[in-house]
């Protein structure tokens, strides 16, 4: 008589679904422009509102900063958004960030005039300083020194958007460009996994990122540049990147321990992919979207407040808040700190920077909506803790069921890779010359083919079998979904 055969079993325990983003809490401007990208692309609402809101922050960073008893925090916003190939990560991209892109455009047209203008200028003070140095006393050359003034500053970098840079090449540009920069990528493979992060950067960077979104500043010592730090700096940050990434990223715990991903606001939306429609919409001369990238201009053009005597190291003004705004966000505070014991343990990081998460996307929702505000109002506290609430549920429910033992991530892989080749039965010497990476080892493989079976995905063939033409000392059967 035949066995009966069983359903397998869930190498994991599946993660709830995500909650639904709270599009009205981004206010009139930034929720009408994320609900027309969402009607039109069809992708999820979360993507949307990620997108939109992180470009915000970049106009609005190098204006303002929130200040509480004495406490300021910058308008700096980090975002994760996890989508899967074609869940249309780069449509919104562009969009969220089309006028970013035409200023950052303007300003290197105007920086090859400046460039131009700089060499004719250096030129000249060379010649001048030559000419001093030709003269025939002490006193003659200082004269002429100092008739020739000090030499021309180079125009600062134009660039505003990056991809993909190093933590040194960050702080290099931070030297000689602006003090407000984005750092934005629908891969974030690249980013993630190249220099700046890999195993011997990963520390450095991690902390050096971090210290930027606390308070703006950093510190260069080298051998050959002397020591310098600078202050001032400001850097909004939306990366999007597929499961496959998101999940090694946050099982990393150098990346959760040191505090860098707790700085970001996390969103792993329900795919949209298989129920979308063609939308016969023109973004381009949408009223929201044409409404929201007047406003994204407006930010863009403000003159940044600068320190006395700098070319590029921000001043921001204050914001402050409204007495009622001030109570209402002190109760909200207290709420996320009792939680940590229970609803928040898993996620204690994410929920101690919560409260400085609903100030900064205060801030940078009252400059898009006011123009040059001075004070927070309550109402737009309580849709920037909405908004907040929502990023630490999702960090809860995304970082528990992120962080799997490493057997059951191989065997995950294993069983994929399988269903991708159309592999029924699964012997070693295939899995260690054509399988994923990380399994091809005996000692791997063989964990992750006892894991399928112990989970009902595999079964061992008693005596081996024939398997591409050969005999097999260790074969194991692959289980479909139904067990069949």
């Amino acid at each position: 008589m035949n066995a009966v055969r069983t359903t397998p079993e869930p190498l994991r325990r599946p993660s709830a679904a995500p909650a639904a983003y709270p599009l009205d809490a981004l206010g009139e401007c930034l929720g009408a422009a994320a609900e027309r990208l969402r009607a039109v692309l069809q992708c999820p609402a979360a993507l949307c509102g990620q997108s939109l809101l992180s470009a915000a922050s970049l106009a609005a960073q190098s204006q303002a900063d929130v200040e509480i008893d004495g406490r300021r925090e910058p308008l700096s916003l980090w975002h994760v958004t996890v989508a899967e190939s074609g869940e249309r990560k780069s449509a919104a991209d562009q969009w969220a960030l089309r006028a970013h892109r035409d200023h950052e455009r303007d300003a290197a047209d105007e920086y090859r005039q400046a460039q131009t203008a700089f060499e004719i200028a250096a030129g000249a003070h060379k010649a001048a300083m030559r000419k001093a140095e030709s003269k025939a006393d002490a006193t003659a050359i200082r004269e002429a020194m100092a008739n020739a003034g000090a030499a021309p500053e180079p125009p600062l970098s134009p660039l505003l958007l990056l991809s993909e840079p190093t933590l040194e090449g960050l702080q290099k540009l931070y030297q000689t460009g602006r003090p407000s920069l984005g750092l934005f990528n629908d891969d974030a493979g690249d980013f993630l996994g190249g220099h700046a992060m890999n195993r011997d950067n990963r520390t450095k960077s991690a902390a050096g990122f971090s210290r930027l979104w606390d308070s703006g500043e950093f510190s260069r010592v080298r051998s050959g540049d002397g020591a310098a730090k600078y202050f001032g700096r400001r850097l909004a940050l939306h990366v999007m990147m597929q499961p496959i990434i998101a999940e090694r990223v946050l099982s990393d715990d150098l990346l959760t321990g040191q505090g860098f991903l707790a700085r970001c606001l996390l969103s792993w939306p329900q795919s949209t992919i298989g129920s979308r429609r063609y939308v016969e919409a023109d973004l381009s001369i949408d009223p929201a979207m044409v409404a929201y990238w007047e406003r994204m201009r407006a930010l863009l053009r403000m003159p940044p407040p600068l320190r006395a005597d700098t070319r590029n190291e921000l001043d921001p003004r204050t914001l402050t808040i409204c007495p009622d705004a001030k109570q209402c966000w002190i109760a909200i505070a207290d709420a996320i700190e009792r939680d940590m014991a229970s609803e928040y343990a898993e996620v204690k990081a994410w929920a101690s920077k919560a409260g400085a998460q609903v100030l900064r996307i205060a801030g940078v929702l009252t400059l898009v909506e006011n123009g040059e505000p001075q004070t927070i109002a309550i109402d737009t506290i309580e849709r920037a803790a909405r908004l907040a609430q929502y990023h630490l549920a999702e960090a809860a429910r995304i970082v528990g069921t992120a962080r799997i033992p490493t057997h059951l991530r191989n065997a995950e892989l294993l069983l994929e890779w399988c269903r991708a080749k159309g592999k029924t039965l699964l012997y070693s010497a295939d899995v260690l010359r054509n399988g994923p990476g990380p399994i091809r080892d005996a000692d791997t493989f063989r964990t992750a083919a006892d894991t399928l079976a112990a989970h009902g995905w595999a079964e061992p063939i008693e005596g081996g079998a024939v398997a591409d033409g050969r005999r097999r000392a260790h074969v194991w059967r692959v289980v479909s979904e139904d067990g069949a």
